[in-house]
Order: C-alpha cells, then structure tokens, then sequence
C-alpha cells in the first residue's frame, strides 16, 4: 500500500505540473486521480500541524479564503488548502497532494479546507481535522439537498470526537452539530433592522428542535437566524461565546463581546451574513491564542474575494457587484434584502441565471421562494433583469408586485444596459451567480463606461 501511496502522489503532482502548464487550474483532476489509484491517500498523507475545515450550505468559499488570508497575516504560514472551491473528495486529495513534497513530507504549517457538507462525513476524519467552522444550515438546491434536515443528519454523523466546533449560536439546526464535541458559539446581539419574527416566504426553523411547539423570538436578524426560544418547554438558541453588539459602517467597525470585555475590530464587509463570517473567524483565531491586536491588525488588510463581492464608485454612483448561488432561494433573498436595507435610491441589475438548467422547467422553484417581495420599494427604481431566466424572473416579480415600469429586459443582455437607469440613483447593484459570471463582468464594464460618459 505504501508503494500504491506514492504511485498516487506521483501521478497528482505530475498531472497538476501538467494542467499548469496548460494553464488550467488543476483543482480537482489530479486529487481524483490520485484517489483513483490509492482510496485511502487522504488519511496516508502527512498532517499538517493545524487542519481547519469550513462548511455548511452558504458562505463556505468567502469564510475559507477569509480564514487561509488570516492564517498568513496571523503567523501560521505556510497554508495550504483549496481555496478555489473544489470542496469535494478530489478538491480537498488536490489539496494535501500539494501540502506535501514529491517525498511525502508536509511542507505547510496550515491546511484550510473547504469541505462541501455532503461530504464532511467521508472527508473529516481521514484529514483528521482539529476545528471545523460552519456557517450554517439553511435549505439550499432542492434537487441536491432536500430539506436542511437532510444536511444534518448527514453532518451529525462526522467522527472526529477531538475536534473542536466553531458554530454560529443564531442559527438553531447547525448549533446543534456533534453534541459530544468540544464547541465554541458566535452570535449577534439585538441590532438595528431587526424583527421580532422571520420575514422570508421560507421558514426552515419554525419548531422547536426539543418539544416541537411553534418557536418564538427575541429578535432576528434574517431568514430565522436569531435568538429564538420555546414558550413551551423554555428551549433558547445557546448563548454565544463571541457576540456582535454593534456594527458602525460609517467607521467600518464592529464591536465584538467575548470573555466579559468588548473589542473594536474593523469590517470586512458589511452584509450581515459576511459579519457572521467575520465573527467566526475571530472566535477560531481567539481560541488558536492570537492577541487581539494581531487578529485586529490582520483584518484591516483583507477583504472578500473580488469573485464573490467588489464595489467601486463613478460618476458620483456607487456599483456593487455581488455574487450569490443560483437554484437556491436562501443566498438569493440575502442578496435582495441586503439592496432593500442600503441607503439611498437604487437600481438593481439581475443576473441570476441558473445557466446549466437553463433549459429545464422542473428546477425553477427556487424562484418562488425566493423572497422578491424585498425588492418592491420606492427606493428601488428599477430592476434589470438579463439573462436565459428573464423571462421567469420578470413573472416573479410582477407577482411580488413590482410595477411594471420598473422592470426593463431584453434579447440582448448587454444591449439592454442602454436602458439602465443611471440619473438619480446613488447606487447599482449587479447581482449575478457562477453561471452568468462573464455576463457579469461584460455588464460591468459596460456600467463603468456609462457612469463615465455621464460625468463627462
């Protein structure tokens, strides 16, 4: 088997040299390669001192990247890990292949790994991970993940009893992952915009998850992320161990509870769930015994992933390009509810395609919960709709009841942004998926030049 090992590894790390040179990103092929011809290679490859995995249905790529940038600025470099997103068992074997030389030796101090949730079973505990971080469980694609239930059960059966949870307080199905682990909770505290009742058309967690009675909450902040409690049996979400209590955009700061004190640290983002992120992170690097002022020092240098969330500014006009999951209610409604809570008169440019069923009728429900009732504003002076789902998403929202003057498509996407509307309006969201990623970025180009041409 140790010769098998190495055939394996060899093999990797020569189809990877190869696809490199044909610049290709070598993400994925030669980790499922590589299993291929050794099943077992990624519990026979060299731990690095420190594994860290991320997972859960929503956040998963923006929270590794932000926890592997950390990792460099933070002292524990050299980090390897799969930054790309391939967080399946050939994504993550890619990944060890490349902590370790062509003689099996690590030559990382850090592995951070993206792990998708179906696979944390098979996956953990061959890489014998010493924390795992979930965003969350939330519904996702219907045809993949059925109910979140499904997820957890799934999750709940990871064997690695010595690793240690960091897992959000707020959200009730994932806060209750592995009950034997050894864990720790971040949370937010009551915040403005908050209600006392989930808002979205879909509610994954109305139940108490302990008598099953209708749950109540103190406050949420969206979807059913919270501080929910029974009013039967006096069920409550856990308390957090790090706790957000307050959130200054304007500073680009927010104020973070832990230990009976309170600390300033800077924003990374200011969308609620990348707040949520950020918390995690610092929970994870408090707990690995980094200062305060190192961890404070680390997040004023980083920033999402220009992939997943880029604003820039012309012509007086702020546009923010964001990235969000198609088929999947949930990041889409976070997406809508984050427009409908910025400040100012707004234009909002569509582009969620959901391209590979593009021409498939049975997968559209994700549209349908998704929540384009949080659209409908005076604020919002016109929605853009481009690409092979137009058609469905204008439908969508006139049953919202979004005015039809407001909603402008078109055959030809780009040619359609002749008509955006770019008097009056302070800024331009451009809310796009994987699918429609070059779309996105043509349509980008094509804003600035617009903006460009009114300064003029």
């Amino acid at each position: 088997m140790q010769f098998r090992y190495y055939c394996a590894l060899w093999s990797a790390k020569l189809i990877g040299w190869g696809m490199r040179l044909l610049h290709r990103s070598a993400s994925y092929l030669p980790g499922r390669v590589a299993l291929r011809i050794c099943p077992d290679l990624m519990r026979r490859v060299q731990k690095a001192p420190l594994v860290v995995a991320v997972s859960g249905t929503d956040g998963k790529t923006t929270t590794s990247n932000l926890t592997a940038d950390m990792m460099q600025l933070c002292g524990f470099a050299p980090v390897g890990g799969n930054r790309y997103g391939s967080n399946t068992e050939g994504g993550v074997a890619t990944a060890l292949v490349n902590s370790v030389n062509w003689l099996g030796r690590c030559r990382v101090r850090t592995v951070v790994l993206e792990v998708d949730e179906h696979y944390t079973p098979i996956i953990l505990p061959q890489v014998r991970a010493d924390y795992l971080l979930v965003t969350g469980l939330f519904r996702d694609s219907l045809q993949r993940n059925a109910h979140p239930e499904y997820v957890f059960g799934k999750m709940d059966r990871v064997d690695c009893p010595d690793m240690k949870l960091i897992l959000n307080a707020d959200e009730l199905r994932s806060s209750g992952l592995l009950k034997n682990n050894p864990r720790l909770y971040f949370g937010a505290g009551p915040l403005p915009g908050d209600t006392d009742r989930p808002e979205n058309l879909i509610d994954d967690m109305p139940y108490c998850p302990r008598c099953g009675k209708r749950l109540g909450y103190d406050y949420v902040h969206y979807a059913h992320v919270g501080r929910a409690h029974c009013p039967s049996c006096g069920f409550t979400s856990p308390a957090p161990d790090f706790c957000v209590t307050a959130i200054d955009t304007a500073a680009n700061t927010l104020r973070l509870a832990h230990g009976g004190g309170e600390t300033v640290y800077p924003l990374v983002n200011e969308a609620l769930y990348n707040i949520y992120n950020e918390a995690a992170v610092i929970a994870l690097f408090t707990d690995l015994g980094v200062a305060e002022d190192t961890i404070r020092a680390g997040l004023a240098q980083i920033k999402p992933p220009e992939s997943r969330f880029s604003a820039w500014t012309a012509g007086g006009v702020q546009v923010v390009k964001v990235l969000a999951k198609s088929n999947n209610s949930l990041p889409v409604s976070l997406l809508f509810d984050h427009v409908r809570k910025s400040p100012g008169r707004k234009a909002v440019i569509l582009a969620v395609d959901d391209l590979q069923e593009a021409h498939s009728s049975e997968r559209i429900a994700w549209i349908y919960d998704a929540d384009y009732e949080f659209l409908v504003r005076d604020d919002i002076v016109q929605i853009m709709v481009v690409g092979a789902r137009r058609y469905d998403h204008v439908v969508r929202l006139l049953l919202a009841g979004c005015p039809e003057e407001k909603i402008v498509y078109g055959e030809d996407e780009l040619a359609t942004l002749d008509e955006l509307a770019v008097e009056g309006v302070d800024s331009i969201f451009l809310l796009q998926d994987n699918t429609s990623y070059d779309l996105g970025t043509q349509a980008e180009k094509k804003i600035r030049q617009l903006l460009e041409a009114r300064k003029s």
